[in-house]
């Protein structure tokens, strides 16, 4: 009997370790879960080289069969701004060129108008990935305009400004012909009847995309207005 209570004892005793052991691990897994997901839950702003960078899944109103076309892309959408440590945006004044939706708080260079003709919606979004950006075009309808075009490396787009602070500087906008001046060239589209891309390099320098006859006419001037 002396015997068999000593065996249960022990028994009982290495169950008990044995328990430890495996609810440290569940817990530790459990930690490790609650860790992600607490990671997972910040805003979904990320930074390349000192650009801010947003995930598609965090533009709101960004319809939900883009953003899964742009993850499958590896995408993320630089936003306009100071690069590198610094103050947050709620901190630091405008510069007066900055463009309209980020100077109001919302995501920059997520667009959509009529790019191929009116009536047809479509959305524009600037897509970086490995050090450059691309616009990628969502078409309402079949289009033969091409679904991407202008990649460029980000950094050509790093400009210091006057306070001596560098800002990211690539900002797309939708136009219609009524906003395009004199720019040279514009003249010569025998229909204008629906609204382009315009690719800036803010302050500096712009690019006017317009879908016509299944392909993209470009219209380049110097970019010095503010918003």
């Amino acid at each position: 009997m002396t015997t068999l209570a000593l065996f249960t004892g022990l028994h009982r005793k290495r169950m008990w370790r044995i328990g430890l052991i495996v609810a440290g691990g569940i817990c530790g897994t459990a930690g490790v879960c609650h860790g992600q997901q607490a990671k997972g839950g910040k805003p979904a702003v990320q930074k390349d080289n000192g650009i801010r960078k947003l995930r598609p899944a965090d533009v709101a109103g960004l319809p939900p069969e883009f953003v899964e076309k742009l993850n499958a892309r590896g995408c993320s959408i630089p936003q306009f701004g100071e690069v590198g440590p610094g103050p947050d945006k709620a901190d630091r004044p405008t510069t007066g060129s900055e463009p309209a939706n980020e100077a109001a708080g919302k995501p920059a260079n997520v667009i959509h108008g009529e790019f191929a003709r009116r009536g047809q919606e479509d959305w524009a979004v600037l897509c970086s990935k490995g050090g450059s950006s691309t616009i990628v075009i969502f078409w309402g309808k079949t289009t033969a305009c091409p679904a991407s075009l202008a990649r460029l490396e980000d950094a050509h787009y790093l400009k210091r400004g006057k306070d001596k602070k560098v800002r990211y500087s690539r900002s797309i906008r939708a136009l219609r012909e009524s906003d395009l001046g004199d720019r040279a060239g514009i003249s010569g589209l025998k229909s204008f009847s629906h609204q382009g891309i315009d690719d800036r390099f803010v302050g500096k320098s712009s690019a006017f995309f317009y879908c016509s006859e299944g392909k993209w006419k470009i219209f380049p001037a110097k970019d010095s207005s503010s918003e």
